[in-house]
C-alpha cells in the first residue's frame, strides 16, 4: 500500500487522511497525472454524524479516495489516536487547489451553489490565480428532468477536475453517481466554499481560526444551524470518547 493509504485513519468508523497540504495535493497531482478517478471529500463532526444516519453517504465516504479533516471535532478526534494533525479547511483546500491546477494548466468546473455565485466565485479564484482555466460553470438550480442536459453540458468541457457545492449529502451522492461516467478524474464536495469565495458568506477571523472558532462565528451568521449543531456535537464527543475508553480497555 502507498504512503497515504498506511497513513489512513479512522473516526467514528470512517476514514481520514491525516495529512498535511503538500501530501494531499500530491495525490490529488497522481490521479491528474494518471486520469484516474478520484473523489475528495472534506469531513467535520456533523458530516460524520450525518453518515451514521445516512447508510448511503457513509458508504460513499467509506469509499472515498481523499477524505480530508475539515472540522475542529474531527481535528481534535484524530489526536486522542495520536496523530499530530492540523485542520484543512476546505475553502482554503480549495484555493490551494486553483493554486496548482493554474500551474499545471489542469481546467476546473464549478456547479453549484444559487444562480451567479459561482460565476463570481469563478472570477475571484481567477483574480487570485491569471491564467486560471474554469472550464465552464453551472448553478446548482435544476429540474429532474434538466440533468441529462447538465451531464451532457458538464461532459462536453472534459474539465479535469469538478468542485460541487450542492451541500452535503447531495454533492457527495451527486459525485458517486455522474464522476466516472463524465470522465472526471478528481471531483470534490466543496459545500459553501463558492459563496465565501464570492463573499456571500464572510470567514472568520483569523483569531476565531486559529481558536478552532469558526464554527462559532458561523452560527453567529446562520443562527439557524443552532438546533442541528446542539443535537450532532455532544453526540460526537460522546461517541469519539467512548471509543477511546473501549480501545483503551481491549
Amino acid at each position: 500500500m502507498g504512503e497515504v493509504a498506511m497513513k489512513r485513519s479512522d473516526v467514528l468508523g470512517l476514514p481520514v487522511d491525516p495529512l498535511g497540504l503538500d501530501e494531499a495535493l500530491s495525490r490529488v497531482g497522481e490521479h491528474l497525472r494518471d486520469r484516474k478517478p478520484l473523489r475528495v471529500v472534506t469531513i467535520n463532526a456533523e458530516m460524520a454524524m450525518q453518515a451514521h444516519a445516512d447508510p448511503e453517504l457513509g458508504a460513499i465516504i467509506r469509499e472515498t479516495g481523499l477524505v480530508i479533516p475539515d472540522g475542529s471535532g474531527v481535528v481534535w478526534a484524530l489526536r486522542l489516536r495520536g496523530h499530530r494533525v492540523a485542520k484543512l479547511a476546505g475553502v482554503d483546500f480549495v484555493g490551494h487547489l486553483a493554486r496548482y491546477c493554474t500551474a499545471g494548466g489542469h481546467r476546473i468546473f464549478l456547479l453549484g451553489a444559487a444562480p451567479g455565485v459561482a460565476e463570481t466565485a469563478a472570477a475571484v479564484l481567477k483574480d487570485l490565480n491569471p491564467g486560471l482555466a474554469i472550464a465552464g460553470i453551472r448553478d446548482g438550480f435544476w429540474k429532474p428532468e434538466e440533468e441529462s442536459a447538465v451531464l451532457d453540458a458538464i461532459r462536453e468541457t472534459r474539465p479535469d477536475v469538478i468542485l460541487v457545492a450542492l451541500g452535503v449529502p447531495r454533492q457527495e451522492k451527486w459525485i458517486a453517481r455522474h464522476q466516472e461516467a463524465l470522465g472526471i478524474p478528481v471531483a470534490m464536495g466543496v459545500g459553501g466554499s463558492f459563496d465565501i469565495f464570492a463573499r456571500r458568506i464572510r470567514r472568520a477571523p483569523q483569531w476565531m481560526q486559529r481558536l478552532h472558532l469558526e464554527w462559532l462565528f458561523r452560527l453567529y451568521q446562520e443562527p439557524w444551524r443552532w438546533k442541528r449543531m446542539a443535537g450532532t456535537l455532544p453526540r460526537f464527543a460522546w461517541l469519539v470518547l467512548r471509543g477511546v475508553k473501549e480501545r483503551n480497555a481491549a
